[in-house]
């Protein structure tokens, strides 16, 4: 089954249409509103700290998370501090990766943000902020959680703080509290100007190497690095060499996680169930057979690929306009981020976030959180390819399935993913279930401007 060569237009890989909505303006920030019973003070309760744990996209969550639980509690917000663990290995700071200064300037009026505790407060612990009032919160905790185990500690104390702090606050909350997350995901966390610089000129670099799709590209998450590989237990061709470094790999970085009696998983079952990552060849078929021809310039987001030059080879025969930020930035420029994973993360974010299609392929905060952000900048929808990976697995593994046959697959796969992908999920009043980072609206929906100009950053703007 080999793929013939046809050129596809990227301007017609997105036809439905949907009528653009008279935006509503955002509810005035200055009128308290009570979550209960409970008395809240006009002014601040006291200072809440929490510790994000996590990759750059887990943050994200749970710097969003903080800035609401913040507003449920009339608290002061410190900024959030970065948990450095043995997976991400990554030592950056807030200041780091985000535009600090915007970031406490754009909450002003909804949640007030310091940069650091009162001398007279954290004189009171040794200044030392571990001896502070450690609270830990059930996972996905409703507001009333908060209101009635923290507020009270918050206030006899007059600060408190929260670690770790990963998905600790439920989707379903007040409106107020949730325009709080989208002012904070989508308004005030903008990437820190050494960040925003290069990634704005990776994106310039990707819209020039697209002249024959006028600019136009098309960015993959690929989640083929060595620790994906291990950790989903799935089994490729590389024989018991293979099965040995993988091993190795999975007691070094999980402890014997893997052996536990209770722990069931079966390579071939995993891979049928689509909990398998991709390798970049089924990447390559899957959009071959969608349209996608090899004039097509493509943007690889990932981590080290697992055996990079043996995998990537057949992914770059099919499509030789491939590129990463590794070819597109020199050396000299990425030095800075070199050794930091959440920076480079962010330029990956960046381009991605601008491409004319952008392809998912194994799930995770970090498509989760972009397929939310190009909603939101394109009115409720930007061009996603999610792919049925039961439905691929399934045909490549077919050895009679003609290219047509795949192809009208691919076709049917690929309509059903621009189905799902213009689906607007019902929010009913407290009933929210999904995420409100994967779909914005319609809570997020009075911050758009009607000029459709948003960004990480002011200088940067969806291609029209």
């Amino acid at each position: 089954m080999s793929p013939p060569s046809f050129f596809f237009q990227l301007s017609s890989v997105w036809q439905l249409k949907r009528r653009m909505k008279v935006h509503k303006p955002c509810p005035v920030p200055t009128a308290r509103r009570h979550l209960s019973s409970v008395e809240v003070s006009s002014g601040p309760t006291g200072y809440l700290i929490v510790e994000a744990n996590g990759g750059l996209n887990q943050q994200r969550s749970a710097i969003c998370n903080a800035v609401a639980v913040a507003g449920i509690l009339n608290a002061v917000l410190v900024i959030p501090s970065f948990d450095y663990n043995s997976v991400w290995k990554d030592p950056s700071e807030f200041r780091d990766i985000y535009d600090e200064d915007h970031f406490i300037a754009t909450l002003e009026g909804y949640v007030k943000v310091v940069k650091e505790l009162p001398n007279e407060l954290i004189s009171r612990y040794d200044h030392n902020i571990t001896n502070i009032p450690h609270l830990r919160v059930e996972a996905w905790a409703p507001a009333k959680h908060y209101l009635g185990k923290v507020y009270p500690v918050l206030q006899e104390q007059g600060v408190v703080r929260i670690a770790p702090f990963a998905n600790r606050l439920a989707m379903d909350v007040p409106s107020h509290i949730q325009l709080l997350r989208c002012i904070t995901n989508y308004k005030a966390l903008r990437f820190s100007s050494p960040i925003s610089t290069l990634a704005q000129k990776l994106q310039n670099r990707m819209i020039e190497r697209s002249s024959m799709t006028g600019g136009k590209y098309v960015s993959v998450h690929l989640r083929f690095e060595e620790d994906m590989v291990a950790f989903s237990c799935c089994l490729y061709d590389g024989g018991d060499a293979e099965k040995f470094e993988m091993d190795s790999f999975r007691e070094k970085g999980w402890k014997g996680k893997f052996k536990k009696k209770d722990f069931d998983f079966v390579a071939g079952r995993n891979r049928i169930d689509g909990k398998c990552p991709l390798t970049p060849l089924e990447v390559g078929m899957m959009l071959r057979g969608m349209g996608f021809d090899n004039n097509t310039s493509i943007y690889l987001a990932s981590g080290k690929l697992y055996k990079a030059e043996q995998n990537l080879a057949p992914l770059l025969k099919m499509f030789p306009l491939l590129y990463t930020k590794e070819s597109l930035a020199t050396s000299d420029e990425l030095a800075p981020f070199q050794g930091y994973s959440s920076r480079l993360a962010a330029l990956d974010y960046t381009v991605c976030l601008f491409s004319e299609v952008f392809v998912t392929t194994q799930g995770g905060n970090f498509p989760h959180f972009l397929m939310g952000h190009r909603r939101f900048l394109y009115n409720g929808h930007a061009k996603t390819i999610k792919p049925d990976k039961r439905m691929l697995v399934s045909l490549l593994e077919n050895m009679t399935i003609s290219w047509k046959d795949f192809k009208d697959d691919m076709d049917a796969m690929l309509l059903e993913s621009d189905r799902k992908g213009m689906m607007i999920p019902r929010v009913r009043k407290f009933n929210r279930k999904n995420s409100i980072y994967t779909f914005p609206l319609p809570e997020c929906d009075c911050l758009q401007s009607h000029d459709s100009s948003h960004g990480l950053n002011h200088t940067l703007e969806p291609p029209r």
